[in-house]
């Protein structure tokens, strides 16, 4: 239990890369107000605590502070939490590191529908290597075949998609993101998250649109849905399960 606090800890750290890989700004720095662009003191920078203290307004603008922030620092402490108690300890390394980008990802894509490949591409190869070393339950060839197969399986549905409605249905960003799962959990991996996540995006987005009264052609992001899919394959039917 010792690493809640740690792991709240790092949710507030996962908000801040969120926030700024997006807007390609540096992750060192002082955080800011996005409103007034005061630069924040550490009283109001801990985990939970602060947003409730201030009621989810800026200390000096009294700008609205978006809920994406515990709610981001409290879903990263209680996945943490699971996933220590589901994976053997030896192996934390990459799904750790993989719950961090599907958090960051989803976190990014909620607010702005745009995906960092500093999250998604760039950790392609990290996948690889923690399979070449053995940190993973995968082999190197698994590995690259679930980026492969990820990646190319959503590839051709936007294709598909495309060529039907001649609309845009998939953002890059849904590919990158596929295929960075795809390198970390392999071929039953990426199917797994592909199938949980569209069957929960059916469900979720249609009465999301009717209640709010939006098109139902209106963008919806993906990349959460996604990240569902991946999370209870990490959860429920990983190879790094006990």
């Amino acid at each position: 239990m010792w690493y809640l606090l740690p792991a709240l800890c790092w949710g507030s750290f996962l908000n801040v890369a969120a926030y700024r890989l997006v807007r390609n700004e540096p992750l060192t720095g002082r955080s800011r107000c996005p409103h007034c662009k005061y630069a924040l003191n550490w009283y109001d920078l801990i985990p939970l605590l602060s947003w409730i203290l201030l009621r989810g307004k800026c200390r000096s603008c009294a700008g609205a502070i978006s809920f994406l922030y515990p709610l981001t620092e409290l879903t990263t402490m209680l996945l943490v939490y699971a996933l220590v108690q589901t994976v053997h300890h030896e192996q934390l390394a990459a799904p750790f590191i993989l719950l961090s980008a599907l958090i960051v990802n989803t976190r990014s894509d909620l607010e702005t529908m745009y995906i960092s490949r500093a999250t998604t591409l760039l950790l392609i190869p990290v996948a690889w290597l923690l399979s070449a070393a053995g940190f993973s339950d995968l082999t190197l060839t698994q590995s690259i075949a679930g980026t492969l197969f990820g990646s190319g399986i959503l590839y051709l549905i936007a294709l598909l998609f495309r060529h039907l409605t001649h609309q845009e249905g998939l953002g890059q960003g849904d590919i990158d993101l596929i295929a960075m799962i795809g390198a970390f959990s392999g071929v039953t991996g990426a199917w797994w998250s592909l199938t949980v996540g569209s069957i929960a995006g059916l469900f979720i987005s249609i009465p999301y649109l009717l209640v709010s009264g939006k098109e139902l052609k209106s963008r919806i992001p993906f990349g959460p849905f996604l990240a569902l899919g991946s999370i209870t394959y990490l959860l429920l039917g990983t190879t790094w399960s006990n």
